[in-house]
């Protein structure tokens, strides 16, 4: 993980890429790392359980096992892609060029991907976390509807792949999507 940091902030310092794309780059490749990685970093690094020797919340409603996707609006579609591809070797997970909303790709990176969807402001459209245990589409709104009731959390269904979640509000208006760690892969 050190020796792709190291690489993108050459290609940054370089020029190569923008600082956006530096930032994209670095979300897509944490998202990514291995799963032994993460599962080294379930061990406790100070008492407590995590970096900071604080524990985790005992009433968290759920516990997100993966950030299973991060969705960018980009201006072009292919050059994204293309980037993506080369940076970090993604590959095409889902192809919706052909949709009638306004085109997209899904890049599989590791156990998760990063879709760019063509859009007319560049930036980050929302985030997915995968759940594990994954409670369900209705179980997941009726508990945030009770516990999160402004985060106006409604069920969706991906088109094609008929994968179920749930899309949510924080409170400072950022979408969230929850949904099973094995969403759409």
């Amino acid at each position: 993980m050190l020796e792709t940091i190291d690489r993108l902030l050459a290609l940054y310092d370089d020029r190569h890429i923008s600082r956006r794309h530096l930032l994209g780059a670095l979300v897509m490749a944490s998202a990514a790392a291995p799963r032994a990685a993460g599962e080294a970093r379930q061990t406790p690094a100070l008492p407590g359980g995590n970096l900071t020797g604080a524990p985790a919340p005992a009433n968290a409603v759920f516990h997100g096992g993966i950030i299973n996707h991060v969705t960018l609006n980009v201006h072009d579609l292919d050059q994204s892609r293309q980037f993506y591809q080369e940076l970090l070797g993604a590959s095409v997970l889902l192809d919706g060029r052909s949709s009638a909303e306004k085109g997209w790709y899904d890049l599989r990176i590791g156990d998760s991907f990063v879709s760019v969807s063509r859009g007319k402001t560049v930036g980050i459209d929302h985030f997915a976390v995968g759940l594990d245990p994954w409670p369900g589409v209705d179980r997941a709104v009726d508990t945030l509807q009770k516990r999160f009731p402004k985060s106006e959390p409604r069920a969706t269904r991906n088109p094609l792949t008929k994968d179920e979640s749930v899309n949510l509000k924080d409170p400072n208006g950022v979408s969230v999507q929850l949904a099973g760690v094995k969403y759409q892969l």
